[in-house]
């Protein structure tokens, strides 16, 4: 009776692998017999997509209708997209403005005004604006070269 049993199992598991190599091998055959037919179908694919996209004569999108869109449903999502492109823009050139003042701010407490004054022999703004040639006055003020030896 154990004998019996025995054999059964065996045979059983021995049933049960060549079932498992059977599967295998049948999955393993009707992978490579599918592939000409499916690389076949995805070039064709591809090839009916191109045909079917309209022709693009400058940088702008095509859009093509499909289904139920209407023209003004995509005129909307045209304008939805350029409305935020603009946003986009203008908020960027917004933070780039905020952090120019900010580091102008934090760099002028340490910048000596007075001592670029004395550099160019600058005293006050009358002197600079002193012989101002568009001014419409008549009066001719002397200037004078102050120079250290």
């Amino acid at each position: 009776m154990q004998k019996a049993q025995d054999n059964n199992l065996k045979t059983s598991f021995v049933d049960t692998i060549k079932a498992i190599f059977g599967s295998v091998v049948r999955t393993t055959v009707s992978v490579f017999v599918n592939i000409p037919s499916r690389s076949k179908n995805y070039f064709n694919r591809i090839i009916a997509e191109y045909k079917r996209k309209p022709k693009r004569n400058s940088a702008n999108k095509v859009y093509v209708l499909i289904g139920y869109t209407t023209k003004q449903h995509i005129d909307s999502k045209h304008n939805a997209e350029r409305n935020m492109i603009i946003l986009r823009r203008g908020l960027l050139a917004l933070i780039f403005i905020l952090i120019f003042f900010i580091l102008l701010n934090r760099i002028t407490p340490y910048i000596n005004i007075n001592q670029y004054f004395d550099m160019f022999g600058i005293t006050s703004v009358d002197d600079v604006t002193r012989n101002d040639p568009f001014v419409a006055t008549t009066e001719v003020s002397n200037a004078t070269l102050v120079v250290e030896q």
